[in-house]
C-alpha cells in the first residue's frame, strides 16, 4: 500500500485549481481565436468582440488569387501543409493509397477530428487543439515530478500557453503537436516510475511509458530521441542509486523498454496494412479484417519497403525553399516560416483606409526563446560545476554524499539531455530544415526558463546604497519576466492569429526583417539587419 496518488502526482487542491486555470486559458485561446475587438471597425453595428475560432476560413480557394480550388476539401480553407496532412488523413478514412514520408499515426488522429466533425477545417484542426491543450497541464505535470515547487510547474504551464509556436501549432491540421504531447506524456509517466514508492506502481507505469514511446514514435520519428533520453537516464539513476529495484521490477522494465516500443510502433501501422500501396503494387492488402486475413511476409514488405522510401525521401531531398534555415540557428528564431498570407478582399483600415493584410508565422514568442538561450547556458554551468563537485566526492570516496548531489541536481541533468537529444541530431540531416523542426526541444527550453526562473525567485541579497541597505529578492524580476511574456504575446498575437492588419502595423512586427511581395505568397526573413 503506497501513498495517495496525489501525494505520488504532487498535485493537490492548489494544484488542481492552477491545472483548471491554465488549461481553460490555454483552450479558450486555442479554440476561440482570433479574439479581437470589433469596435473601431464596426461600432454599434456588432458585438463589441469577435472570434472567429479555429475552423476559421484562412487562404480560402473562393477568393481569387489565394488558394487552391480543390487541392484539399472542395471551397474549404488550409493553411500551410494542411493541404497534406488533411488529405492523407481522409485518406485513411476512406482506404486510399497515399504516400507521406512519415510514421502513421499522427494522421489517424487527425482522422478522428475528420470523421466526427467533416472533411473542414474544424474537422482537421480539432484534435491538434485538444492536444495543443493537453499539453498545457502535461507541462505542468511533468515540472511537479521534476521538482516539488509549485513555482517551477506554473511557471512550466504558463510559458507552455503563451508561447506562440506552441500556439501556432496547436491550432493547425499539421502533424507536430502529436508526437510532441505523446513524448511529454511519455516523460511523466517515466518520472512516475521514478517517483513511485511501490513495486506494482513502478511496473505499471513503466509499461505505460514504453507503450507512449511507441505511440509517439508512431507519431514522428523525432520521437526517438526520447527513447534513447529514458534508457540514459534510467542507467545514469541505478547506477547512481537513484532508483532501485527488485529482481522482477527489474525484468519487467527491461523486457518492457525493449519490446513494447516496438511492439506499439509497429501497431500504428495497423491501418497502413489494410489498403494496397503502389510502392510494393500488391493485389490485395496485407491484413483484413472481413474476412479475417494476415500475410506475415506481405505485411513485413509494406513495412520493409514503406521505411525504406521513407528514409530515401528525407536524405535525398534536395529541393530548395526560402523558409530553410541551419539547425543551430534555431534557438535564436531565425527564419520563421510564414504559414499563410492573404492581402486580397480583407478590407481595409477604419482610420487610414490602407488596405488590410493578414499572415500567420511560426514565430515562437522571442520572451521565451531568447530567455531560453540564457537558461540552458546557465544550466550547463551548473552542470560542470556539479559534475566537478561530484568527482570529488567520488574521489574521496564520499559515495553517499556523490549520490545524494547527483539527486539533487537531477532536474538540471534531465532538462539538457533531454534538449540536446532532441536537437543535436538535426545537426546531422543532409536535408533541407526548417524553425519548426526546433519544436522537440522547445518543451525542454520551457522547462530551462522555468527552472532558472525558479532559482531566481529564492535569492536574496542586500546591495549597499549610501548609508542604508536595501534588501533585494529574486521574486520581482521573476514575475516581471511572466508579465513580459504575455506582454509579448498580446504583442505577436495578430502574426500568430492571422488578424488583418495594415502592411506598416505587419512590418512593426516583424523586427530586423524585410518583406517582399510575391504573387500569392510573402518571403518574410528573421534576420539580422545587414
Amino acid at each position: 500500500m503506497g501513498v495517495r496518488w496525489s501525494a505520488w502526482w504532487r498535485v493537490d487542491r492548489t494544484d488542481l485549481l492552477w491545472l483548471l486555470a491554465l488549461t481553460l486559458v490555454a483552450g479558450f485561446l486555442r479554440f476561440a481565436s482570433p479574439v479581437f475587438p470589433d469596435l473601431l471597425s464596426r461600432p454599434l453595428s456588432s458585438a463589441p468582440i469577435s472570434a472567429w475560432g479555429i475552423g476559421h476560413s484562412y487562404q480560402d480557394p473562393k477568393v481569387q488569387g489565394v488558394g487552391l480550388p480543390n487541392a484539399i476539401a472542395p471551397d474549404a480553407p488550409f493553411v500551410f501543409d494542411e493541404t497534406y496532412f488533411a488529405n492523407d488523413a481522409q485518406a485513411d478514412l476512406q482506404g486510399k493509397d497515399y504516400f507521406d514520408p512519415e510514421p502513421p499515426l499522427s494522421k489517424l488522429i487527425i482522422a478522428i477530428g475528420i470523421k466526427i466533425f467533416g472533411f473542414n477545417s474544424f474537422g482537421w484542426r480539432v484534435m491538434s487543439g485538444l492536444f495543443g491543450t493537453a499539453l498545457v497541464p502535461l507541462m505542468y505535470l511533468l515540472a511537479r515530478q521534476l521538482l516539488s515547487v509549485r513555482f517551477f510547474a506554473v511557471v512550466a504551464g504558463v510559458l507552455t500557453g503563451f508561447d506562440g509556436m506552441m500556439f501556432v501549432q496547436s491550432r493547425i491540421g499539421m502533424i507536430d503537436i502529436f508526437p510532441i504531447v505523446l513524448v511529454v506524456l511519455s516523460y511523466l509517466l517515466f518520472h512516475l516510475h521514478l517517483n513511485a514508492d511501490t513495486r506494482r506502481r513502478q511496473r505499471l507505469t513503466i509499461v505505460l511509458a514504453a507503450i507512449m514511446l511507441g505511440l509517439a514514435m508512431g507519431a514522428k520519428w523525432i520521437s526517438l530521441a526520447a527513447y534513447g533520453t529514458v534508457i540514459v537516464l534510467l542507467v545514469y539513476r541505478v547506477a547512481w542509486k537513484l532508483t532501485r529495484y527488485d529482481r522482477r521490477t527489474a525484468a519487467v522494465v527491461i523486457l518492457s523498454l525493449a519490446f513494447l516500443p516496438v511492439i506499439f510502433y509497429g501497431l500504428t501501422y495497423t491501418r497502413y496494412l489494410t489498403i494496397a500501396h503502389s510502392l510494393t503494387n500488391f493485389a490485395a492488402p496485407a491484413l483484413s479484417f472481413a474476412p479475417l486475413h494476415l500475410d506475415l511476409g506481405r505485411a513485413w514488405q509494406e513495412l520493409a519497403e514503406f521505411h525504406r522510401q521513407t528514409w530515401l525521401y528525407h536524405i535525398n531531398l534536395k529541393a530548395d525553399h526560402i523558409f530553410y534555415s541551419p539547425w543551430w540557428s534555431w534557438p535564436a528564431l531565425f527564419r520563421p516560416v510564414v504559414y499563410y498570407y492573404q492581402s486580397q478582399d480583407l478590407g481595409a483600415d477604419p482610420s487610414t483606409g490602407s488596405n488590410l493584410v493578414a499572415e500567420i508565422f511560426n514565430l515562437g514568442n522571442p520572451a521565451i526563446w531568447w530567455a531560453a538561450v540564457v537558461a540552458l547556458l546557465s544550466l550547463i554551468v551548473i552542470q560542470l560545476r556539479e559534475g566537478i563537485a561530484f568527482l570529488r566526492l567520488r574521489l574521496s570516496g564520499a559515495r553517499d554524499e556523490a549520490a545524494a548531489l547527483a539527486g539533487r541536481n537531477y532536474p538540471v541533468f534531465f532538462i539538457l539531455l533531454a534538449f540536446f537529444a532532441a536537437w543535436l541530431p538535426f545537426s546531422r540531416v543532409p536535408r533541407g530544415l526548417f524553425l519548426y523542426h526546433m519544436f522537440g526541444g522547445l518543451p525542454f527550453m520551457i522547462l530551462a526558463v522555468a527552472l532558472v526562473l525558479t532559482r531566481l525567485r529564492r535569492l536574496r541579497f542586500t546591495v549597499p546604497f549610501g548609508a542604508f541597505d536595501l534588501r533585494l529578492s529574486g521574486w520581482a524580476p521573476a514575475y516581471a519576466y511572466l508579465a513580459m511574456v504575455m506582454a509579448f504575446f498580446l504583442y505577436f498575437y495578430p502574426l500568430w492569429t492571422g488578424l488583418p492588419l495594415t502592411s506598416d502595423a505587419v512590418n512593426g512586427h516583424i523586427w530586423f526583417a524585410f518583406v517582399k511581395p510575391l504573387p500569392n505568397w510573402c518571403l518574410c526573413y528573421w534576420t539580422s539587419p545587414g
